[in-house]
């Protein structure tokens, strides 16, 4: 099992940097900390995780969503 750590000062530029891994095939594990440099979120995946995110090409798919009013 890998693990990660990433630390932001606030919560939006955390957001912004953890959303770069879960297409990485990372996910995320516990909760956000808060700490005196700002905020931190760990995250994890398995070897066999990696190995698979490497070996599918990556498709955009197209959601379609509805909207309700």
């Amino acid at each position: 099992m890998e693990y990660n750590i990433i630390i932001a000062p606030d919560l939006d530029s955390l957001a912004t940097e953890v959303a770069d891994f879960i297409p990485m095939g990372w996910k995320l594990k516990g909760s956000i900390l808060e700490h005196t440099n700002g905020f931190a979120q760990q995250l994890e995946r398995s070897p066999s995780d990696a190995l698979r995110m490497q070996r599918k090409p990556r498709q955009a798919k197209q959601k379609r969503t509805k909207w309700i009013e």
